[in-house]
């Protein structure tokens, strides 16, 4: 009974194994590898190509997925069965490394057999990848001959394979049939010779529409995997001597075949198919667009829909309402902050210092409804600001760029608006432009904007102080002359005088009626200002006033001495204009020139980022240009 048993058990393993062995093969059945490079959908019946590393596959063990649904495929087919011209050229590497092994010799043997067992009417050509490129066999039908010369190749000492295959290519016929166009490259070292780059050969095969099929032995040349990848095409590995003539056969064949699947796709210009192809144990995934043939791999990507950045509620139509609104709001704040800032009247600096000046209207200082902050919530949000900037050390510097632009602004206020204006810009960003980059982008160009914006009118202030400096001084100087002692030359200066010369001087009038002394106020103004030139006549008023003398000979000297000098600074401009022309011209000619030559030709321009050599003569390059620069720099700058 246990005998019986036993056996009955032996035989249920061997029908479960027998049966897990047939459906494994079944699954496996066909291609381990499949690329689509060409789809014709320009009929209902559409009809697409492969390549493969077999086409032993039948129409059962073949499906297609298109835009989600099973579609019914028509015919499975190769080729050579529906009587497709074919055109293979070789290209093979002669390098001296190949000696080793006997792999050359291999590789010439096992290649010259593979191409006298091609079906007859294949066309073929020979390229050998030596010291130069070189055509041994044009494109011909006598597959004895193309093998005769590939037995014939000799050893070189390097390998330019680049330009080998540009030339292959060229070998290719143009005609735009259905001809199936295949470059072979047998590759075992790296290219050292060619002229042009990996990308100028893909671009030339591509033209051909033709695919790659690749024998890399022990890695070959690396830069051929992108061109197999890009090209649609297979890619095969021989790590040591005894593989190099199997992976050769391989490669033969595949390049002597296609499979071509008609199935019932879209011929809708305006419908994309976005398909997954199925072949045994084999999948990939391509996009095509309908009513038209796409013979070229690169434009049958796969296409996977991507979700648009941000929040998702603000892509709706009530979210474009908020958004909208929002942005009413921040605009409708902006005028009303900027119309409060500049049109406030009392609200202002200006208009709060008239007070003590007496030429306002006699408000109290402590009416708070005059105050440029009002509601808790601002005033909360300064309050925050000075302190963040007092503990940080820079509320001095934030006070002082403030002044020197005129912005009638505490330190806290002005920190609290920028604080809003990084926030409202990064939150447009997030929202316009869409995901984190996008915002971050905007918050910083919003932050640089408003510091910038904030020294071009402190600049822009004080360039206009200084031209009115010399004026103001010749001025003060007829007062004197008229009997005025200077605080009162001062006060009716600054009253006869224009903005910002006259502002600044009716500060320091001011300062002087609140007890602090003339000096003092004076000197402060010309270090608020950053002017030299006014410090040098408060130095000498100052001076004046210890020792002596006619203050207003001396305002006229100080007032002469700066005009004889922005005379001259004129002068040293005008006769070094040609040398900043010539400076600028110089330094921007390099890099204008490599950007017109790199939007001309990419390729040739790309060595200089993408090679040790080019990094190292572009560095060069970098720093002697910037000593070129400095030193036209030292001898076109004069100081005055």
């Amino acid at each position: 009974m246990k005998k019986i048993l036993f056996a009955l058990l032996a035989f249920i393993g061997l029908v479960a194994s027998t049966s897990a062995v047939s459906a494994q093969d079944s699954e496996t059945s066909g291609p381990a590898t499949v690329v689509v490079h060409r789809v014709d959908a320009s009929t209902p019946n559409t009809e697409l190509s492969a390549i493969a590393d077999n086409y032993s596959a039948d129409q059962g063990s073949v499906s297609i997925v298109e835009n989600g649904e099973q579609v019914a495929i028509t015919r499975v087919t190769t080729a050579q069965s529906a009587g497709r011209a074919q055109e293979i050229v070789f290209v093979v590497d002669t390098s001296q490394g190949l000696a080793q092994g006997a792999v050359f010799e291999t590789a010439k043997s096992e290649l010259a057999s593979a191409i006298s067992s091609l079906p007859a009417g294949t066309s073929v050509a020979i390229v050998s990848a030596g010291d130069t490129a070189l055509v041994v066999q044009p494109l011909t039908t006598d597959l004895d001959a193309a093998a005769a010369e590939v037995a014939g190749l000799s050893l070189s000492t390097a390998a330019s394979l680049f330009n080998s295959m540009d030339r292959g290519a060229a070998e290719f016929t143009a005609t735009p049939d259905g001809t199936i166009r295949t470059l072979v490259v047998f590759s075992g070292s790296e290219d050292t010779r060619s002229a042009i780059s990996a990308n100028a050969a893909r671009t030339s095969v591509l033209q051909r529409t033709a695919q790659v099929v690749t024998v890399r032995y022990r890695g070959g040349e690396a830069a051929l995997r992108d061109i197999v990848e890009t090209a649609g095409g297979i890619s095969i590995g021989a790590d040591d001597p005894s593989t190099v003539g199997q992976a050769l056969r391989d490669a033969t064949a595949i390049a002597s075949d296609r499979m071509l699947v008609t199935f019932e796709g879209s011929s809708d210009a305006t419908v994309r198919g976005d398909v997954t192809l199925t072949v045994g144990g084999a999948s990939t995934a391509f996009s095509y667009p309908g009513g038209i043939l796409t013979d070229r791999t690169v434009a049958l990507e796969a296409l996977t829909a991507t979700e648009p950045g941000g929040i998702a509620f603000f892509r709706s139509q009530l979210g474009l309402f908020v958004t909208l609104s929002l942005v009413f709001v921040a605009v409708g704040l902006a005028a009303y902050s900027l119309g409060s800032l500049f049109l406030g009247g009392e609200s202002n600096l200006e208009g709060l210092l008239s007070r003590y000046s007496g030429e306002g209207d006699g408000a109290s200082l402590d009416d708070d409804e005059s105050a440029i902050v009002q509601t808790a919530l601002v005033k909360r949000a300064v309050e925050i600001s000075e302190t963040f900037a007092e503990e940080r050390g820079f509320l001095a510097k934030v006070e002082e760029m403030l002044e020197r632009a005129n912005l009638p602004l505490r330190a806290g206020e002005a920190m609290a608006i920028y604080a809003a204006g990084l926030f409202f810009s990064t939150i447009l960003g997030f929202i316009f432009i869409g995901g984190i980059i996008g915002a971050l982008i905007c918050g910083i160009v919003g932050g640089v904007t408003m510091i910038f914006a904030t020294n071009f009118r402190a600049s822009r202030r004080m360039r206009k102080f200084e031209q009115q400096l010399p004026d103001t001084l010749q001025l003060l100087a007829g007062t004197l002359r008229a009997g005025y002692s200077l605080p009162q030359g001062l006060e009716a200066v600054s009253h006869e005088i224009t903005d910002p010369m006259g502002f600044e001087l009716r500060r320091v009038m001011t300062e002087a009626r609140l007890g602090r002394e003339l000096e003092d106020a004076l000197g402060s103004a010309a270090e608020r200002l950053s002017s030299p030139d006014f410090a040098w006549a408060v130095m000498a008023i100052g001076i004046q006033r210890e020792v002596g003398g006619n203050l207003n000979e001396l305002l006229m000297t100080v007032s002469d001495t700066m005009i004889a000098r922005e005379r001259l600074k004129g002068e040293v401009a005008a006769l070094t204009a040609e040398g900043k022309m010539s400076a600028i011209l110089l330094g921007g000619l390099p890099p204008g020139l490599g950007f017109v030559m790199w939007l001309m030709n990419p390729d040739y321009i790309n060595q200089l980022f993408v090679t040790t050599l080019g990094n190292i003569l572009l560095g060069l390059g970098i720093v002697a240009a910037l000593i070129g620069f400095a030193w036209m720099k030292k001898v076109i700058t004069i100081n005055v």
